[in-house]
């Protein structure tokens, strides 16, 4: 395990601390609640992190766990953004037409000739040089290669074009020295690996890599490549949480298929809380004779058990689980295949994010306009699958799916985005702007 838990006396404080406030209402708990909770009840775990040092090539997804700090000036010192001439712009001064002697090249990679300098006139003489290549000394404009017509070593081109600093990068415009260049808490995205790179550091702090176990339960569920028998279906959930963690860059432990039977519940929840920081279940968490989760979690650790105001994903559960020698983060996902990623995408991916150490993690929401009408409950968050679509206008439209039921993963893969439809509302009328999480971002 990256990290070890705080005691369970914390645990039991924040659990203790939860009770008659507005954060928690297990007969409807709102989604921004218990999305509060889940900070709070895990904060712990968060302030114990600890943090390694790893090769830059390896950081893609990690979470820094100090700043990046700028070791230098990028660029370190002024170069020429294009191919082409450089010149001081008082040239520019010579009217419509400029006329130029080309005195030397500079090549990128290549220290400046001193005789440059020597030898330059400001008003006539200019520079072949090429992209990336340090500009000479008394040249602050550069023209593009393009733009140029050639006479033996002289060159003209249309001042129209052209103005004063055009084409030249400046010395530390990207980065000075010292400036905070990534927070900690950077989720580190390829741009910033580049970023690093810039300022020669082959390695990078982050912190360490959360160990998450997930399974699936229930003895109507059969693994994939088994003959199906009657009355049950494959276990689609455990390869839909797969490829979520997968993206999330977790190490993961497959514990795979449980069936309903306590004992042997408890024989996995304990091996996963064994062996890792996060244990993710599918199924068990309704209202059902067969449904046991829930049970064993009040057996084996701290508990807070809701029913979310929110559709699909009603049934949830979260808590931790204890092992005799560590305890792990539990999150009890319903059994529908929609619901299952709704409720990670909703909760429990920003909970993990969190947990890692992350600052800025969450998907923002756009908006587009409703195709057709809709009424929902009140009080509760609902989750509609649709799709994008532009008009004529090129105004943003999205258009709900035509089956919503909870278990039609189908239309997941279908849908481009999720239609987030507030509790507060009951009606949603053609043409009304509504709030859209796009999948491409998250799946």
């Amino acid at each position: 395990m990256s990290a070890q838990l705080p005691a369970t006396n914390h645990w039991q404080a924040t659990w203790q601390q939860s009770k008659g406030t507005d954060l928690f209402n297990p007969q409807a708990l709102a989604l921004e609640s218990a999305q509060e909770f889940m900070r709070s009840y895990t904060q712990g775990f968060r302030d114990q992190l600890k943090s390694q040092t790893i090769p830059l090539e390896q950081a893609l997804g990690r979470v820094l766990s100090h700043p990046i700090i700028a070791n230098m000036n990028v660029p370190v010192a002024n170069n020429s953004a294009m191919d082409g001439y450089a010149f001081h712009s008082e040239a520019l001064q010579q009217g419509s037409q400029v006329r130029l002697t080309v005195i030397a090249k500079q090549f990128a990679g290549q220290a400046l000739t001193p005789s440059t300098a020597n030898t330059f006139e400001k008003n006539s003489a200019a520079v072949r040089i090429m992209t990336g290549a340090l500009m000479p000394p008394h040249c602050d404009t550069v023209v593009p290669q393009e733009w140029v017509t050639t006479h033996d070593d002289q060159i003209e081109f249309d001042a129209q074009k052209i103005s004063a600093g055009d084409n030249q990068r400046l010395k530390g415009e990207d980065l000075r020295f010292g400036d905070t260049v990534l927070s900690q808490g950077r989720i580190l995205r390829a741009s910033d690996l580049g970023l690093i790179a810039s300022m020669g550091f082959a390695n990078v702090q982050v912190f360490q890599k959360m160990t998450v176990a997930y399974f699936s339960t229930g003895d109507e569920v059969t693994a994939v490549g088994e003959t199906l028998p009657e009355g049950s279906l494959y276990d689609s959930n455990r390869f839909t949480l797969l490829g979520m963690l997968s993206r999330m860059g977790f190490d993961l432990i497959d514990l795979g298929i449980v069936c309903d039977e306590p004992e042997a519940l408890k024989r996995v929840f304990l091996k996963a809380a064994s062996q890792a920081d996060v244990i993710i279940t599918s199924g068990g968490v309704s209202v059902g004779e067969a449904d046991f989760t829930k049970k064993i979690m009040r057996e084996l650790g701290d508990v807070a058990f809701w029913t979310l105001a929110i559709k699909p994903g009603r049934p949830m559960a979260f808590g931790k689980i204890n092992s005799p020698s560590s305890e792990a983060v539990l999150f009890g996902l319903p059994g529908n295949p929609v619901a299952v990623m709704v409720t990670f995408y909703q909760l429990v991916r920003d909970a993990l994010c969190y947990m890692s150490g992350a600052n800025d993690y969450s998907i923002p929401l756009m908006r587009a306009k409703l195709d057709g009408d809709f009424k929902k409950r009140p009080g509760r968050t609902e989750f509609l699958r649709g799709t994008l679509f532009r008009n004529a206008h090129h105004d943003l439209w999205v258009k709900p799916h035509g089956h919503q039921g909870s278990g039609i993963l189908r239309s997941m893969s279908e849908a481009d985005c999720l239609i987030v439809l507030p509790a507060s509302v009951a009606q949603i009328n053609h043409g009304d702007n509504v709030d859209i999480s796009v999948l491409n971002a998250l799946i």
